[in-house]
């Protein structure tokens, strides 16, 4: 049996920075989806000013994933990998 990798695997496709704001387990909404993770870099400082407590955290994940916590609410730019319909008509995620 093959192990189960704990470390996240890099994107071998297109990739978009997802923007979305939300509420400690209360879930999220998408603000909008970028290009690049230099396109939403304005987005994404306008929406964590627009967090109406303190920041209390602030972090950068390894695949490049920022976030901001402030309070309960929270605001994150995450990359995904785009899926081509080919890849879906042939059974793969890519």
């Amino acid at each position: 049996m093959k192990p189960v990798s704990t470390k996240p695997q890099r994107a071998t496709g297109p990739v978009v920075w997802v923007l979305s704001t939300g509420e400690d387990h209360e879930g999220g909404t998408v603000l909008g989806v970028y290009a690049s993770k230099e396109a939403a870099k304005g987005p994404f400082s306008e929406a964590a000013r627009s967090i109406p407590f303190d920041l209390d955290a602030a972090w950068q994940d390894e695949d490049g994933a920022v976030h901001a916590h402030g309070g309960c609410d929270w605001v994150s730019l995450e990359p995904h990998m785009v899926t081509s319909q080919l890849a879906v008509e042939a059974g793969g995620s890519r």
